[in-house]
């Protein structure tokens, strides 16, 4: 098995606070409500820039027209709910924009990324 991705973070002794690293990228991360960028905002980005990209390249390897597109990710939490020991959310929404596509291509983009 080949790696295809590492980063890791760790902590420096401020609760709630983590500097993490991807090569020779370092950043630092919060929890919410902090001046740094918060870890589920982080992971939402993630996902968001996974979607952008991967639909970027299925478009060019495909020879599809593709004007553009954003992909908002966004995490729910039931705040009625009694928080366990584990982070859960309880729900997820991921919307794709797309511009510069017929509406049967940009279901088939949709699609393709979900699938991978």
């Amino acid at each position: 098995m080949d790696l295809a991705y590492e980063a890791k973070s760790y902590s420096i002794g401020i609760p709630g606070r983590s500097v993490c690293n991807a090569r020779n990228h370092h950043w630092v991360a919060e929890n919410s409500g902090g001046e740094s960028v918060g870890a589920g905002e982080l992971f939402c980005a993630s996902i968001s820039a996974c979607a952008v990209n991967m639909v970027e390249t299925i478009a060019l390897k495909e020879g599809k027209s593709l004007g553009g597109l954003e992909v908002n990710v966004s995490l729910y939490r039931n705040k009625e709910k009694p928080q366990g020991e584990v982070s859960l959310y309880d729900a997820v929404r991921v919307n794709f924009e797309l511009w510069g596509v017929s509406h049967e291509d940009a279901k088939y983009f949709v699609k393709a990324w979900k699938h991978r």
